[in-house]
C-alpha cells in the first residue's frame, strides 16, 4: 500500500511538471515567496526613477533588487501572520528555511560590497531599510513589556513606506556627483504615499492574521470599509502632488503624464478592496502598477 502510494505521489509529481500551466504557477510562487518578485518590483522603481531624474542606469539598479529581496526574505522568516494570511508562503519557508536565510543574508552583504563600491553615501542609504526592517521586527519599544513597531498603529506602516521611499528615491542619485534636489524630494513623496496605499491595501487581505497577533493596521482599527476610503483619499493626495509638481516645474509635464496612469490603477485596485473578489490576488494587482509605471515612463519621456 505503501508503495503504491509512493508511485501515486511521484507520478502525480511527474504530472505537475509536465503541465506548461502547472510550471508557470509553481515558478511563479517560488518568486513570490522567496521576494524575488518584490526583488524585482523595487528595481523597476529605480528604473523608473532614473529615468525621470534623468540619470543614468547604474548598479543602484541591482542594489535595490538585492536590498529589497533580503529584507522581505527576512520578514518573511520571522512573520508569525503568514501562517494565517498566506498559509502556502508559510509552508514553503518552513520547508526551505536555511537555504533562505543563506540567501538573504547574502543578497543584502553583496549589496553593502557594491554600495562600499561607490562611496559612503549608498552605504549609509542602503542601511536604512534593514534598520526599518529590525526597528519594525524587534521588541524594542519601552512600553507594554516590549514592543515591535509593527505592532503600533500607524507607525508601522509611515516607518516601511518612509524607509522605501527614501532609499528607492536617492539609491540613483548616490551613484552621480549630486545631491537629492527638488525632483528627488518630489518623488519621494510620491513613492511615499503610493507605499502607504500599497501597504494598507495588503493589510486587508490579512485582517484575520494581523488582528490575531496583535498587529495594528487601517484595517483592523477603522474596519475595511473606512481604511478604503482613506486610502481613495490618499490616492488623491498623490494626483495632487503630481499636478502641482508639473505647475510649479519641479517635475516636467511629461513626467507627470508618465506616472497619473500608475495613480490611476492605483484607484482601480483600492475599489477592490472589501469586495467579493479573490484577496490573495491583491498583491499581484498592486505590484501591476510598477510595470505600468515603466510604460509610462517609456511612452512619454
Amino acid at each position: 500500500m505503501s508503495q503504491s502510494t509512493d508511485r501515486f505521489s511521484n507520478q502525480s509529481i511527474v504530472n505537475r511538471l509536465s503541465d506548461p500551466t502547472a510550471r508557470v504557477q509553481s515558478l511563479a510562487g517560488v518568486a513570490v515567496h522567496t521576494s524575488l518578485l518584490d526583488g524585482a518590483v523595487a528595481a523597476t522603481k529605480v528604473v523608473v526613477v532614473s529615468a525621470l531624474l534623468s540619470v543614468s542606469l547604474s548598479p543602484a539598479v541591482a542594489l535595490a533588487f538585492l536590498v529589497t529581496f533580503g529584507v522581505y526574505g527576512s520578514n518573511k522568516l520571522v512573520d508569525a501572520e503568514d501562517a494565517v494570511n498566506c498559509p502556502d508562503r508559510a509552508a514553503f519557508v518552513a520547508r526551505h528555511r536555511a537555504a533562505l536565510t543563506l540567501a538573504t543574508v547574502g543578497g543584502y552583504g553583496l549589496a553593502l560590497v557594491l554600495a562600499a563600491l561607490e562611496g559612503p553615501l549608498a552605504v549609509a542609504l542602503t542601511l536604512v531599510p534593514g534598520a526599518a526592517a529590525l526597528l519594525y521586527s524587534v521588541k524594542w519599544l519601552p512600553y507594554g513589556g516590549g514592543t515591535r513597531v509593527k505592532d503600533v498603529f500607524l507607525l508601522n506602516t509611515v516607518l516601511v513606506a518612509a524607509a522605501w521611499a527614501v532609499y528607492i528615491s536617492f539609491i540613483p542619485v548616490a551613484f552621480t556627483d549630486r545631491l537629492p534636489g527638488a525632483p528627488a524630494l518630489t518623488l519621494c513623496a510620491f513613492f511615499f504615499l503610493q507605499t502607504v496605499v500599497a501597504g494598507e491595501v495588503l493589510n486587508a487581505r490579512d485582517v484575520v492574521g494581523d488582528r490575531r497577533e496583535g498587529v495594528s493596521t487601517l484595517p483592523t482599527r477603522l474596519g475595511v470599509e473606512r481604511a478604503q476610503t482613506v486610502l481613495y483619499g490618499l490616492d488623491g493626495l498623490t494626483i495632487t502632488l503630481l499636478l502641482g509638481a508639473g505647475l510649479v516645474g519641479t517635475l516636467d509635464e511629461q513626467a507627470v503624464l508618465a506616472l497619473l496612469p500608475a495613480v490611476g490603477y492605483s484607484l482601480l485596485v483600492t475599489a477592490l478592496v472589501g469586495r467579493d473578489v479573490d484577496l490573495s490576488r491583491l498583491c499581484a494587482w498592486r505590484d501591476l502598477e510598477y510595470p505600468l509605471m515603466l510604460a509610462g515612463v517609456v511612452v512619454f519621456l
